[in-house]
């Protein structure tokens, strides 16, 4: 039996660059969709919301490292979501009615995998990714392996429930990389919803922080990282990071930010490539630089300067259940504030959302789907 409902499906390739004249959402479409019958282990759910990530931009935009998405495909990893039915199998504590949150990766869960063998599903190498190896949550229904859900906790809304995966990716990058001491400074690159996660978690670790955008992020995600009390800087090619720091930034209390233009920890979030290039010459001797972006190309860096200040730098990919976890309970608690941050839009203007995350406009959509 088939059940006929939408979704907003990625089918095209072009590489779309914002503000050419081409739409930055043709390569993709609402469209009507069949969901085929449960496997075993698997579940139907109706999505209740959804979150657009900045990998479903990319994937729109057709940006050569999310070529590997098969195409077409209802794209989608951000949601909360209510079991509608389940399928054959053995569904553990899940049942019908129940509301919740997907892993957005699912390992090979072979005993021999190094990854999984230590439920790290994030870095198996065969893992797959929902709403990129199959159909996600921007259909207003979905299909998928009950081994995913993750049950919404006490006191958190469906409505947070659709950024609990991404603040799940900060919880293990600042949690589990960074080592973020009281009294260090911080600079998060990048103001989409990552960097201003990750501005939020690493302040309540106890970090100074500054967060950095463009012109065009002045009176939007800067705006909101201001009235949240985060330093803002304003970058540019003749404006760079590294100038702005070595010539003095202050906080609000004049207190000088960093010593000598270097600061004890970056968090790259911006994916630009030249960011990343000139990120180690901002952080201190021994500092850390953690990498959660990805990139459209290979990223240059001068690993000799690297050797000789004994900087550490890591990435961090996804995450995990006890991730999960911790996010729900950040924003239950109050410690991250989601209403702050998410722009909210009915399905029926799904296409306007995308776009108005593509060009920034927004700081987080979410879609509302039924």
């Amino acid at each position: 039996m088939t059940n006929a409902i939408k979704g907003f499906c990625l089918h095209g390739r072009e590489k779309i660059y914002p503000n050419s004249g081409v739409s930055v959402t043709s390569n993709t479409s609402v469209v009507d969709m069949d969901l085929p019958g449960l496997k075993e282990g698997e579940i139907l759910a109706k999505t209740l919301y959804t979150g657009i990530c900045g990998s479903d931009n990319s994937a729109s935009l057709g940006k050569p490292n999310f070529d590997w998405v098969e195409r077409p495909r209802v794209i989608g990893h951000e949601f909360s979501a209510e079991v509608l039915e389940l399928g054959p199998g053995d569904h553990g504590d899940v049942k019908v009615g129940d509301v919740f949150t997907p892993l957005a990766m699912l390992g090979c869960q072979d005993e021999d995998c190094p990854a999984c063998s230590v439920a790290k599903w994030n870095l198996c190498p065969n893992k797959q990714i929902i709403g990129f190896h199959r159909n996600g949550g921007f259909g207003q229904q979905v299909v998928l392996e009950s081994d995913r859900v993750v049950h919404l906790i006490d006191g958190l809304t469906p409505e947070q429930g659709a950024l609990v995966e991404p603040l799940s990716i900060i919880v293990n990058a600042l949690h589990n990389k960074c080592n973020i001491k009281p009294g260090q400074d911080v600079v998060v690159t990048g103001c989409g919803i990552i960097g201003l996660m990750s501005a939020e978690l690493a302040r309540a670790a106890g970090a100074r922080v500054a967060v950095t955008g463009i012109a065009h992020d002045r009176d939007i995600r800067l705006k909101k990282a201001k009235e949240r009390g985060f330093i803002t800087i304003e970058v540019s090619p003749d404006h760079t990071l590294n100038t702005q720091l070595s010539k003095g930034i202050v906080d609000d209390k004049g207190i000088p930010f960093g010593t000598n233009g270097k600061v004890d920890l970056l968090i790259e979030c911006s994916g630009v490539p030249q960011v990343l290039t000139e990120a180690i010459d901002v952080v201190r001797p021994e500092g850390d630089v953690c990498v959660i972006a990805t990139y459209p190309k290979e990223v240059e860096i001068n690993a000799t300067h690297l050797t000789r200040t004994s900087l550490n730098m890591r990435g961090s990919m996804g995450s995990c259940r006890d991730d999960y976890m911790v996010a729900q309970k950040l924003m239950v608690t109050g410690v991250f504030p989601s209403e702050h941050y998410t722009n909210f839009y009915d399905f029926e203007n799904i296409t306007q959302a995308f776009e108005d995350s593509i060009k920034a406009n927004n700081v987080k959509a979410v879609i509302k789907m039924n």
